[in-house]
């Protein structure tokens, strides 16, 4: 691909978490060939789309969100980062804005124009009897995240996406509900604690069984009603971890577990929280609220106090994909994985680690090689640069008012 096109076992079903503190418990491959075409359906008449015209709508999305961000600001290479650390969180946050209201604005305007050809992902939400929301925009701000990944032809999405609300008082109602939806019920558990009887993590992923829907389960807990995260951020935080996992949807038989063994962990979770703050934000400075608070929550107790560039490599390099999600360190792929992530969008556009991960799901190539193919750098070349800028940013947070 052009690079200017890249702007823009039951329980191990699942490996993420929607960035609350807890603790994160844990193939057949095919190729496809870019000639690949498609029957679908606009308003009026039956087309053959093609992966040219797929790129050429990626394209027009892409190009059209580059001329919208601040020309003063631009891209900025891996090399950069230090000089210019102030501007890397801005640009990064329009661009994933813009690309937004880019994709926001084909689906209003399907009805005029030639890209009607790939429905949204269905959304199906239930909540528990006795839950009581703090925030009732919870399919709405699913919605946003389907927006911000949809690129027909180019990321597999799920089918439907199915999200579960519930307090610990609707345990027992929630495993039902899974077992009667045909997944697993005692997925319900994983984002509650039995010591403090509360549910308040989140997790979400593709299903291990065919047709690989997504599923997402959210403990509401009325405590966490004080923190901004929980409206709409961690939706689409978890509505990310699907998308990358679907990724593997035709290319493995357990597109969910593929992507656990492919992926290191500040990946992750660096792209499911860059998504779900940039997208999720309606405002700049909210979202260097939230960034701030959420990094900084990462590193205030030990061992983690210690943000050194010596420290964040080291993290990097514990970072094996298969193994890392039993690492202690696990928690700091919301904070560097994160602040990888920003930067790696500032230099080469908010959709550019989807696009890693496809090459590595589609082409069956490891990370290494993607990241190579995709940001001109070996990871090995990026590591020392991502560590330097990073270990600045963290420190600026810490003493900044």
């Amino acid at each position: 691909m052009k690079k200017a096109l890249i702007i823009l076992s039951l329980f191990v079903i699942f490996t993420s978490c929607g960035g609350a503190d807890t603790t994160v418990e844990d193939t057949t491959t095919t190729t496809v060939e870019d000639t690949t075409t498609t029957t679908v359906e606009d308003t009026t008449t039956t087309t053959v789309m093609t992966l040219g015209m797929a790129w050429e709508y990626y394209e027009k999305v892409t190009e059209a969100a580059t001329s919208s961000i601040h020309t003063e600001i631009g891209p900025t290479s891996l090399s950069k980062l230090q000089s210019r650390h102030k501007e890397v969180p801005k640009y990064a946050w329009e661009f994933s804005q813009e690309v937004l209201r880019r994709q926001q604005g084909e689906w209003t305007n399907k009805q005029d124009n030639h890209w009607h050809w790939q429905e949204r992902v269905e959304i199906v939400v239930s909540i528990g009897p006795t839950t009581n929301l703090y925030f009732n925009e919870n399919k709405e701000a699913i919605e946003k995240a389907t927006d911000f990944w949809f690129a027909p032809l180019i990321y597999n999405m799920p089918e439907k996406y199915y999200a579960f609300f519930y307090s610990f008082g609707d345990l027992d109602w929630a495993i039902n509900e899974l077992n009667g939806s045909g997944f697993e019920g005692d997925m319900a558990r994983a984002p509650c604690g039995y010591v403090d009887g509360v549910c308040n993590g989140a997790n979400s992923g593709i299903y291990h069984k065919p047709p690989h829907f997504g599923v997402g389960v959210y403990g509401i807990n009325s405590s966490d009603s004080r923190d901004p995260y929980r409206y709409g951020p961690l939706h689409i935080h978890e509505f990310t971890h699907s998308a990358v996992a679907a990724q593997w949807i035709g290319f493995a038989n357990n597109p969910q577990e593929a992507a656990n063994q492919s992926l290191p962990c500040w990946l992750n979770e660096g792209i499911a929280h860059f998504a779900g703050l940039t997208v999720g934000t309606d405002d700049y400075e909210t979202y260097l609220e939230i960034r701030k608070s959420q990094v900084k929550g990462r590193h205030i107790q030990p061992p983690f106090d210690d943000y050194s560039e010596e420290a964040i490599l080291n993290y990097y390099n514990k970072s094996i994909p298969g193994s890392c999600t039993r690492n202690p360190d696990y928690v700091l792929g919301y904070s560097i994985g994160y602040l990888t992530v920003e930067a790696l969008a500032a230099n080469t556009g908010p959709h550019s680690t989807m696009w890693m991960i496809r090459e590595m799901a589609n082409k069956d190539i490891s990370f290494e090689e993607a990241f190579e193919n995709t940001y001109g750098y070996s990871w090995n070349e990026a590591k020392p640069l991502l560590a330097e800028y990073i270990s600045s940013v963290i420190g600026d947070l810490f003493t900044s008012s």
